[in-house]
C-alpha cells in the first residue's frame, strides 16, 4: 500500500501556490522561492591581517623615510649586482633584518638589523626577487648571518 503524497502550500509570504512536495521536508514550491527566504550566508573568513607590534611599526616607518636618501646618493644610482645597470629602486638587507642588533655598537646606538646601513646595497627590484629566490645568486652577494663573511 503506497501512501499518497499530500499537497502543500508554499511557506513563501508572497506565494499561495499548492504543490506536491518532492520530500516530505520541502517547504517551498520552487527554487525561486526557496532562494528568496533563505537566510544570507556568511562569508568565509579572510586570512587574519599579519600582527605587527608597535616597535616594528616604528622601525618600519623610519625605514621607509631612511631608504630615498640611501638610494638618491651618486654611490647607490645602480644595482649593486655585476652586469646589472639598472637603477636600483630597493634595497637589499645582505644580512637580513628583523629583530635584534647585529653587533655591540649597533645596540649601543639603537641602530636595529633593519635600519643597520653598513648591511644595506641598492639592488633593482628583479635582483632583490631573484636573491629571494635562487640560492645561487644569493650565496654569492648575501652575507652569512653566522659569521658575517660570504656565503660560501
Amino acid at each position: 500500500m503506497i501512501k499518497e503524497v499530500k499537497n502543500k502550500i508554499c511557506a513563501d509570504e508572497c506565494c499561495e501556490n499548492e504543490f506536491k512536495p518532492f520530500k516530505t521536508t520541502d517547504k517551498y514550491c520552487s527554487w525561486n522561492c526557496a532562494k528568496k527566504n533563505q537566510k544570507p550566508r556568511k562569508l568565509p573568513k579572510t586570512k587574519p591581517k599579519r600582527y605587527k607590534s608597535k616597535k616594528q611599526a616604528v622601525i618600519d616607518s623610519k625605514y621607509t623615510v631612511q631608504r630615498i636618501p640611501f638610494l638618491s646618493k651618486p654611490e647607490n644610482k645602480i644595482c649593486f649586482i655585476d652586469g646589472c645597470d639598472q637603477e636600483a629602486n630597493t634595497v637589499e638587507h645582505i644580512r637580513g633584518r628583523g629583530q635584534g642588533y647585529f653587533d655591540k655598537w649597533a645596540e649601543e646606538n639603537d641602530i636595529p638589523k633593519t635600519l643597520d646601513e653598513r648591511f644595506w646595497r641598492p639592488c633593482c627590484l628583479d635582483h632583490n626577487l631573484e636573491l629571494e629566490n635562487n640560492g645561487e645568486l644569493s650565496k654569492k652577494y648575501q652575507l652569512s648571518k653566522i659569521h658575517g663573511g660570504k656565503k660560501i
